[in-house]
């Protein structure tokens, strides 16, 4: 079982957990699907339309990085606070030194690589995201703060 967001998020101060949803996604043929579809219906009725859609795109980010570069997939989490939510991606990948936060750009302004999309995608449409290596791989963990919402 792969490990709440509660347990990763430390720094910041979304209220008390309301709701803990754990999603495994090995072995599943269309996992970014799964995870939209999840994360669509647990937040659901807890916070705007706006909201949902950027942590519905942030957790296919997660999902599709651990995908490519992270050995596979393992398991999603969604945890529901009184303030907030995180959206945690676990996979098999141990390496949380080389996580690129944008793609390369020269000095004209030319993308040099292409790396690095997903992440900057998630740190646009979340409040912070952070990594953290866990037993058996690395979680990935976006926290989204919904102050003022339907939460």
């Amino acid at each position: 079982m792969s490990p709440t967001t509660a347990a990763l998020v430390h720094d910041y101060v979304l209220g008390e957990l309301v709701d803990h949803f754990d999603f495994d996604l090995s072995g599943i043929a269309a996992p970014q699907s799964v995870a939209r579809q999840q994360a669509r219906t647990a937040l659901s009725g807890r916070a705007s339309r706006e909201q949902i859609d950027d942590a519905v795109l942030v957790a296919d980010e997660l999902v599709g990085n651990a995908l490519q570069h992270g050995y596979g997939v393992v398991s999603m989490t969604l945890d529901v606070y009184e303030k907030g939510v995180t959206v945690g991606v676990l996979d098999r990948g141990t390496d949380i030194s080389a996580i690129p936060t944008a793609p390369s750009v020269d000095q004209v302004g030319n993308v040099e690589n292409e790396g690095g999309r997903g992440l900057f995608l998630v740190a646009q449409f979340a409040t912070a995201w952070m990594v953290q290596a866990v037993q058996g791989g690395k979680a990935v963990v976006a926290v989204f703060d919904l102050t003022g919402s339907a939460l």
